[in-house]
């Protein structure tokens, strides 16, 4: 073995990229620490009040947030081709499942002489479309003329709610963006390649759906279904705690604080929940996270990310460290053409 594969060989692991800084970006800035998140320089606490189109517009771009709700709208409902494509997939698949799978389709006629970003935007645009017909199971009509989050809920069959409508906003708003997690580093690996951006897109969708990324949302609901009063929240978690079992969406690998995110979205869960049949999911949860402490619309940040790759790109190719055999014989059996 030469010196230099001898030295490398010594290097250390940052298993997960940990700590390894692989790029620079200007889109948010995660402060772990402090418990701060902002996007382009601009804390989310001033953001999370504005419109949604107006957020994810300046996001995107800092040029768009005056056209981007018209961008989004012009492409927000699927073709009869798309539509009959939804439909024939099985409708026990997961909706994430979904999106990774129909987000080249698409794009189909976007990559046409239209920009980059505005091809992420018609992406963009079509998803809650296909997340409704897959739901509904049939095809569905987004009004353009109403804001995206009003048209959304309502092709979903969830009313003109006011206080809904506001509470998503501010959901997706804090959803746009959270510099290089795992999503997004996908995503940003394959728009590295110069492949098209449906690509980098379906790439940081599959990230999202993991259990230990977006998926946890899902996962710590299907928890609290399991679940019948705040007693048995404490005694899951006191089990959970006592055997190392990960307890879905406790914790934050970034935030050494309180998630700052967490902060709103406790707000409007509860303004939502209280009242309704959902109290008691909301009850359970919060037991949850207290006796613990005792953890759609990021596409539109993949979008972001796509376009500030394209200004400085270079192909990811990381090192890794080889830790199998060296100059090995073939077992018998095989044989030689």
């Amino acid at each position: 073995m030469t010196k230099l594969n001898q030295h490398k060989t010594n290097l250390p692991v940052a298993k997960g990229l940990a700590g390894v800084v692989v790029d620079s970006t200007a889109i948010s800035n995660v402060r772990g620490r402090q418990g701060e998140l902002s996007y382009r320089g601009v804390a989310i606490g001033e953001l999370v009040n504005l419109p949604f189109h107006q957020v994810a517009g300046w996001v995107v771009s800092e040029r768009l947030e005056d056209t981007f709700e018209g961008l989004l709208a012009a492409s927000a409902n699927l073709s009869e081709a798309e539509t009959n494509l939804v439909l024939g997939i099985d409708p026990t698949v997961h909706p994430m499942r979904v999106l990774q799978c129909l987000i080249p389709v698409v794009s189909v006629g976007a990559e046409v002489g239209l920009a980059e970003v505005n091809q992420g935007i018609h992406i963009a645009a079509k998803l809650p479309a296909v997340v409704a017909t897959h739901l509904r199971r049939k095809q569905v009509y987004l009004d353009p003329t109403r804001p995206y989050a009003e048209r959304f809920l309502l092709a979903i069959g969830a009313g003109n709610n006011a206080q809904l409508i506001k509470a998503f906003e501010v959901a997706q708003i804090l959803q746009l963006e959270h510099s290089f997690n795992a999503g997004t580093f996908a995503s940003r690996v394959v728009a590295s390649t110069l492949a098209p951006i449906a690509s980098a897109i379906a790439a940081g969708i599959g990230a999202l759906a993991g259990e230990l990324h977006g998926g946890a949302d899902q996962a710590v609901l299907d928890v609290a279904d399991t679940l019948n009063n705040v007693d048995q929240a404490k005694s899951y978690v006191d089990h959970a705690l006592a055997n190392n079992i990960k307890v879905p969406g406790m914790g934050h690998r970034e935030y050494r604080v309180k998630d700052p995110r967490a902060v709103y979205m406790f707000e409007w869960s509860k303004k939502l929940a209280i009242g309704t049949p959902h109290q008691q999911t909301f009850e359970i949860l919060q037991a949850i996270e207290l006796h613990f402490a005792q953890h759609m619309a990021r596409v539109f940040g993949y979008v972001a990310h796509f376009v500030e790759s394209r200004l400085d790109n270079r192909i990811f190719r990381p090192a890794a460290h080889y830790r199998g055999s060296h100059n090995r014989r073939l077992p018998s059996g095989f044989s030689t053409l």
